[in-house]
């Protein structure tokens, strides 16, 4: 399933901590993955804002965090469950043994 939500802007990171939270309650669904293409870190910081990382940190199902490129590391990072350097790279963790 696909939650879309805005990544990037001053009101993506509620958005985004809902649509986490969906996911999470949704019993369809067995890993989250929390993911953006590269860009500014100005446009990644909605992946620091408290209500996402609160989002994360609370959930039962297990989360991919895979904001950016490999050199990029968001608060989102350290409360996931795993990291992916990017999101196809978070793909292939959810899939691949």
């Amino acid at each position: 399933k696909l939650f879309s939500v805005p990544v990037q802007g001053n009101t993506a990171g509620p958005v985004i901590a809902r649509g986490i939270a969906a996911a999470d309650a949704d019993p369809e669904v067995d890993v989250i993955i929390v993911g953006r293409g590269g860009g500014s870190m100005e446009d990644l910081w909605c992946f620091n804002d408290r209500a996402v990382v609160e989002a994360i940190y609370n959930a039962h199902t297990p989360i991919i965090s895979a904001v950016g490129h490999e050199t990029d590391y968001t608060l989102c990072d350290y409360v996931a469950d795993a990291r992916g350097a990017t999101p196809s790279h978070a793909a292939e963790m959810a899939v691949l043994p």
